[in-house]
């Protein structure tokens, strides 16, 4: 009897918090990050991005490309659909799942500059950023590098939330 009631009592524990709790869950999650990032509008990092280059910041942006090889690149966009921001997922992240695709999406993470790229010289850090990041066959790596801002940046990536 004792043993009836006590799973009696486990399973209704576990309906009420499985159920409504999709949108609570994001949440959750958004405020179990410690060091909350800094939220960053997409036309302040183009204005200037070395104001935020290691540091923790959120930015939203649609996305305009998720590498299919290695499942842990893609690039965002603001207002100008030409300025792409280059996300990292580091070896511990999942792959970026291919639906984000078009998705507006927030995604927090560390600004950081690409190894590697000298600082000065815009036509080599093109060449060398388009290379570093994803090869020769990948167009939206190439529009990367021939973008006047954000070509020797990247946000190694902490999480996402769809908008």
């Amino acid at each position: 009897m004792m043993i009836r009631k006590f799973f009696s009592i486990v399973a209704a524990a576990v309906i009420l918090t499985s159920c409504g709790n999709t949108g609570k869950k994001e949440a959750a999650t958004k405020n179990s990050i410690p060091g909350d990032a800094q939220k960053v509008e997409f036309a302040s990092l183009i204005e200037n991005p070395e104001n935020y280059i290691n540091k923790k910041i959120s930015v939203e942006g649609k996305v305009v490309h998720v590498c299919m090889h290695s499942g842990k690149k893609l690039f965002i966009t603001g207002e100008n659909p030409d300025i792409r921001l280059y996300i990292q997922a580091g070896e511990e992240m999942p792959k970026f799942p291919t639906e984000l695709l078009g998705s507006e999406i927030v995604v927090e993470g560390t600004l950081t500059r690409v190894a590697g790229i000298p600082e000065g010289g815009e036509m080599m850090m093109a060449e060398n950023t388009a290379n570093k990041v994803s090869g020769d066959t990948c167009e939206t790596a190439k529009a990367l590098a021939s973008q006047p801002v954000l070509t020797d940046l990247m946000m190694v990536y902490n999480r996402h939330e769809i908008k």
